[in-house]
């Protein structure tokens, strides 16, 4: 008999405010230069998937009056994880949000939403539609479809990076009452974490689904996506500086803290994105042992290529 795993099983999406009117320019960046396809559309929100992406969407833009990250969607195995997460969450002195189908996204079944120790918003849910691959599922052509040749392309939402005015409080919640595992860390001189990455079973996302930053509580750091090599980040740098887009000081580069090659830059909105390759392939096994690096290390582990640190890396962008 196999192993049946349980819980969460999957990054599902990023849903993002932004104060842009129609999100006329949002979508000219994310759909027309960034180059996601946008699979639904009302009068609120636009919804974006990876071409690579089985599922509607992967990323939510919502017209708000202030830019923001509004929630993380994570997919879970079915109703009975909704019910034993909602009980461990509650466990913990969490308000936890009951939403009905189609509430308050289109495409999701029953979920579950709250608040952990950073300040951000999660929310779980066992279903969530699927539009199929882009190329079919018969005989399908795995290149990047035409249409998006000569923009980023994301394969896959690989993870998302937060900012936390205590990171270990957050990283212990992520841990113990929702069951992610911490493939790296980053300590300081005294031994405290200040930093992990946490992830939960899929080799995809290179062991990284949430990256915990330590800063102001209820931010955003980052949004990563996938490639497949270090060639296709070379070369859509050179697409991301020809289009004006703002490349940050950390890119193309070999990332140590995750073990990826990636390139950081901007949206429109200031908003750090990341494309990324590689990371460490984990499986969830309670005998993973995480990788530890030193703060005198930094450096290294944001950027093997660099002496120095570059503070303003660290700074939230959202």
């Amino acid at each position: 008999m196999g192993l049946k795993h349980r819980g969460i099983l999957r990054i599902a999406y990023v849903r993002l405010g932004l104060n842009d009117n129609r999100l006329a320019q949002a979508r000219n960046f994310y759909r027309d230069r960034f180059g996601m396809l946008e699979s639904l559309r009302d009068t609120e929100r636009a919804y974006l998937r990876c071409w690579h992406e089985t599922f509607q969407y992967n990323l939510v833009l919502e017209q708000s009056e202030q830019h923001q990250l509004i929630e993380i969607g994570f997919q879970v195995r079915d109703d009975d994880d909704l019910e034993q997460l909602a009980s461990a969450v509650e466990a913990t002195g969490c308000e936890v949000e009951q939403c009905s189908p189609g509430e308050p996204l289109k495409g999701m079944g029953r979920s579950i939403a709250f608040t952990i120790p950073g300040g951000q918003r999660l929310r779980l849910a066992a279903d969530f539609d699927q539009s199929g691959y882009v190329t079919g599922f018969e005989s399908p052509d795995w290149v990047t479809p035409r249409e998006l040749r000569g923009t980023a392309a994301p394969m896959f939402l690989n993870h998302v990076g937060l900012t936390s005015n205590d990171p270990a409080a957050t990283l212990k919640f992520l841990t113990k009452t929702l069951g992610f595992f911490i493939s790296e860390q980053i300590v300081n001189e005294s031994g405290d974490v200040v930093s992990g990455l946490a992830y939960r079973m899929s080799r995809d996302v290179g062991g990284q689904e949430l990256a915990v930053f330590p800063g102001e509580n209820g931010h955003l750091h980052h949004i990563a996506f996938s490639k497949e090599d270090p060639n296709d980040i070379m070369v859509i740098g050179q697409y991301l500086r020809e289009d004006g887009i703002n490349i940050d000081t950390y890119g193309p580069t070999r990332q140590p803290y995750g073990n990826t090659f990636s390139i950081h830059f901007f949206d429109d909105f200031g908003i750090r994105l990341e494309l990324c390759c590689g990371g460490r392939l984990l499986d969830a096994h309670p005998e993973t042992e995480s990788v530890i690096w030193t703060e005198a290390a930094l450096s290294k582990a944001l950027s093997y290529y660099d002496a120095d640190v570059n503070p303003g890396f660290l700074d939230h962008s959202l």
